[in-house]
């Protein structure tokens, strides 16, 4: 839905910085996202999910043609945000279009760092959730900015939302604050590299201007290169002691120069248990998923019982039937696997998992941090904690589904849509139904929301709070 106010608010000025897409290209690049979406997602596998997609290709063919009427080209932001409709039919918040990125491209925009991190206050309004050096000054955390590069910055973090991710189920709210947090890098891949941004901020004598400049920060990629432990895990005490905080950025299979990521989780447990701490706080806000083998390590020393990384996996369905199957192949379409490789990694997926002895196991309360960031891997942990009743929830609203998560098999070279290539799509390819599923999105026991002046203050109000229940 956020796509309408984008298209609606979208100025001439902006749009002169975009990059363009050709006008009688753009039916055909959309029929192909229909296509691929259609033949590769598990969604439309199903007979109802095969109409909502055909549903929504009707929709995007009429607001492409009466955009597209009279016009040589348009904008990247807006092909994208026109062809949305694809994207949300599914619910999927891993299913993801956005301007192709070559490594050397992908590498100039990392590097070219603005540490520009945005977050929506009660009001509805973009604070500074961190401090910014300017041209003449530093903001400090709680300035309210109105406006990117002269534009409002609700428009701008509207017209580069769509089909980003991290909204299964049509969460908006979690998509926007996923851009917000960190915007500079999808909007440089909509307008180019900057040299320099103007952020436009209040105070109390009104509206002023501030120039910011990147950090060149030189980028490794952590899937490619090993990277410190402490970047991506950390481990410590509260203050008073009585509480473990295991901090967890990314579930993904990095290596480190220092350390492993399965003996680090075993040494934390030791500890909890040599110190007769009986109280551990796992922060996996702003993480957005990785390895299932990760978090099954995790889960194994907190539970006395078999789990599941998940109760059902589907790689395909009723609506890919065609007219001369035999009743074996209908049986396993129905089953969500037809091919012997399928069949062999739905077992995988689905096999029940032991928890470590009782002697390594860990007994004590366990409260789980998370955001609208918290994805993927994340959200299935967070949901395993949660619908087991081995603990409790802190933090915001998850992007990640209660009912169906979708993972992905290696699927080889990317999907380049357009003349040029000029968008990539990156489809998942299985469905992931939890142990525990409910409707809605991931929803923490305790809802905590960021305030004003919390953020002000310097306060982490969502630590704060899982502090007071882990200790209840």
């Amino acid at each position: 839905m956020i796509r309408f106010i984008a298209l609606l608010l979208c100025s001439t000025s902006l749009l002169s910085a975009q990059k363009m897409f050709p006008a009688d290209a753009a039916q055909e690049a959309a029929e192909e996202i229909y296509l691929e979406i259609k033949e590769r997602h598990p969604y439309p596998a199903t007979i109802a999910g095969l109409r909502a997609l055909d549903s929504a290709r009707t929709q995007v063919q009429k607001q492409l043609a009466a955009r597209v009427n009279g016009h040589d080209s348009i904008a990247y932001h807006e092909f994208v945000g026109l062809v949305s409709p694809l994207q949300e039919a599914t619910n999927c918040g891993h299913l993801i279009l956005g301007p192709y990125l070559d490594s050397v491209a992908n590498r100039e925009i990392r590097e070219n760092n603005f540490p520009l991190y945005l977050i929506q206050i009660e009001t509805g309004e973009y604070v500074l959730h961190s401090g910014i050096s300017t041209a003449t000054d530093s903001l400090s955390p709680g300035t309210v900015v109105t406006a990117l590069n002269g534009e409002n910055i609700k428009t701008v973090i509207g017209q580069i939302a769509p089909f980003s991710g991290i909204n299964d189920d049509k969460n908006d709210e979690a998509l926007l604050y996923k851009v917000a947090r960190a915007p500079m890098f999808l909007y440089q891949t909509y307008y180019g590299i900057q040299d320099s941004i103007i952020i436009t901020i209040r105070n109390e004598t009104g509206p002023e201007n501030r120039t910011v400049f990147p950090k060149m920060v030189p980028y490794t990629d952590p899937k490619k290169s090993k990277t410190p432990i402490a970047k991506t895990l950390d481990f410590k005490f509260s203050e008073d002691g009585e509480t473990g905080i295991l901090k967890i950025k990314k579930f993904s299979s990095y290596k480190f120069t220092d350390g492993n990521y399965y003996r680090f989780i075993r040494q934390v447990f030791d500890t909890l248990k040599t110190t007769g701490t009986d109280q551990l706080i796992i922060d996996i806000r702003d993480n957005g998923g990785g390895n299932s083998g990760r978090i099954n390590h995790l889960y194994q020393f907190l539970t006395d019982k078999k789990f599941y990384f998940t109760a059902e996996a589907r790689m395909t369905g009723p609506a890919r039937a065609q007219a001369n199957d035999d009743a074996k192949t209908i049986r396993r379409l129905e089953a969500g696997a037809v091919s012997r490789r399928d069949r062999r990694l739905q077992r995988r997926l689905t096999k029940p998992l032991k928890p470590v002895k009782k002697k390594l196991r860990y007994d004590g309360k366990v409260v789980v941090l998370i955001n609208p960031v918290s994805f993927s891997a994340s959200g299935i942990f967070a949901r395993m904690v949660q619908g087991s009743g081995r603990g409790k929830l802190v933090g915001d609203v998850s992007g990640a589904s209660a009912a169906i998560m979708y993972g992905a098999s290696k699927q080889g070279d990317p999907i380049l849509i357009g003349p040029s290539d000029d968008f990539e799509l990156k489809v998942n390819t299985i469905g992931l139904i939890p142990q525990y599923p409910a409707s809605g999105n991931i929803t923490p026991d305790y809802i905590v929301k960021p305030t004003l002046a919390g953020i002000k203050a310097g306060k982490d109000e969502q630590m704060e709070k899982a502090m007071e229940i882990v200790k209840q």
